[in-house]
């Protein structure tokens, strides 16, 4: 574990109010003599921002819009408090990360609003950032590899999946590694028959079987688009080629991801379904932090595990995921960008839950070739494909978006 006697890390979360960022409050409150909170950033949610300043008394704190942060330090009034400095919107949260200098960062803030703070602690060489927002590493991934050369800073993977591959590669030669086999549960609908997929509710898309999370993140999980992103993500982030990337429908959701390596040995990572777990390890890294967890996991209590090939018929959106991959740079910024319109246009009932796929395939059609050469051009497309997705202004739907 990491040792009492260190000096505290200092820690910046970007989606404070979210879950994983409550999850790593909670972790940093059992374990407050090893880390010092710097830094928060969320949307506008405020009532739980307040609460979170009260508590850990960061030095500065970042919201999602001018609107937000005025509402805030109003509230932040008091006689005799010294309120934390506030930033706000895209360039704020790179602001944040600038002015608090953490030893940690936690990147939960989904789509293109946690990117350029996620930048910003490459080029300023944090030692440990934790990524739990894989929407980055997907638009803009070789961008923020090419950063990586020449920074100090390592990147921790908090997604469960590719925290289980992290993990089973410790201790390896890279020059090993034959396959990644990603891991998933196939959500509430694995069993379902797709002629009554028209007929899912949100309510129902809400409720994944092993998982709490966030909305975006559950309805992602829901269609399966989410392991596409983690396809993607998983490319970019081992650095591997496609074909060395497996997806299995894991329903217990025990094996969070597996290894093979050239020999025929397979490493897996197991566990409970507790995102504490990936969470505590980016905090701690490269030690281990003891957690107090409601539930430890019980082999004898599982008799047997399954496994099963992904249905790319029923769950298009992982077919679409593999495709856009392959189309070049522009193929997973349209991908994402249109996913995340179409899966607020569903949460917000515009749409039905088979009109996501619907959505994103057309974004693909549409914006394929795209040149992409910069970091300023990937903004632009992600910007260009949300106008065209939706008929409407979509930016204040994403100014709360936290994983």
């Amino acid at each position: 574990m990491v040792s009492e006697g260190s000096e505290k890390r200092r820690v910046c979360i970007l989606g404070s109010t979210g879950s994983v960022g409550t999850n790593t409050l909670n972790i940093i409150r059992q374990n407050s003599s090893l880390y010092d909170v710097v830094a928060l950033a969320c949307g506008n949610s405020l009532d739980i921002l307040l609460n979170q300043i009260q508590e850990f008394k960061p030095e500065f704190v970042s919201v999602g819009s001018p609107q937000v942060a005025r509402d805030l330090r109003q509230r932040l009034l008091a006689p005799g408090a010294r309120p934390p400095h506030v930033f706000y919107g895209i360039d704020g949260h790179r602001d944040l990360v600038r002015e608090s200098e953490p030893d940690v960062l936690i990147g939960a803030m989904a789509g293109i609003h946690g990117l350029q703070a996620v930048l910003q602690a490459v080029r300023q060489n944090v030692p440990y950032i934790g990524i739990a927002n894989k929407e980055i590493l997907v638009m803009a991934g070789s961008f923020i590899l090419d950063l990586l050369k020449e920074s100090r800073s390592e990147l921790i993977p908090v997604d469960s999946e590719h925290s289980a591959v992290f993990q089973a590669l410790m201790g390896n030669e890279k020059s090993a590694l034959k396959n990644i086999i990603l891991t998933g549960s196939g959500g509430p609908f694995r069993t379902r028959d797709v002629a009554d997929f028209k007929r899912i509710t949100k309510a129902e898309a809400l409720k994944h079987p092993n998982w709490v999370m966030g909305a975006k993140i559950t309805i992602d999980s829901a269609t399966m688009m989410n392991k596409g992103l983690e396809f993607i993500e998983a490319i970019r982030l081992f650095q591997v080629e496609r074909r060395q990337i497996k997806i299995l429908i894991h329903p217990e959701s025990i094996i969070h991801s597996m290894v093979e390596y050239c020999d025929g040995s397979f490493m897996a990572q197991l566990g409970i379904s507790d995102m504490r777990i990936p969470i505590s390890l980016a905090l701690a890294y490269p030690k281990r932090l003891p957690l107090d967890l409601s539930k430890q996991l019980d082999l004898v209590q599982w008799q047997s595990l399954h496994f099963e090939s992904p249905d790319y018929h029923k769950f298009p959106c992982l077919r679409l995921a593999m495709e856009a991959e392959a189309l070049g740079t522009e193929g997973p910024i349209i991908l994402n960008a249109a996913n995340e319109v179409a899966v607020q246009k569903f949460l917000i009932d515009h749409i039905e839950f088979t009109e996501i796929a619907s959505i994103v395939e057309q974004a693909l059609n549409h914006f394929q070739g795209t040149p992409v050469r910069s970091l300023e051009e990937v903004i632009e497309l992600d910007e260009r494909v949300r106008l065209w997705t939706s008929p409407w202004n979509v930016q204040s739907f994403y100014s709360a978006v936290e994983v």
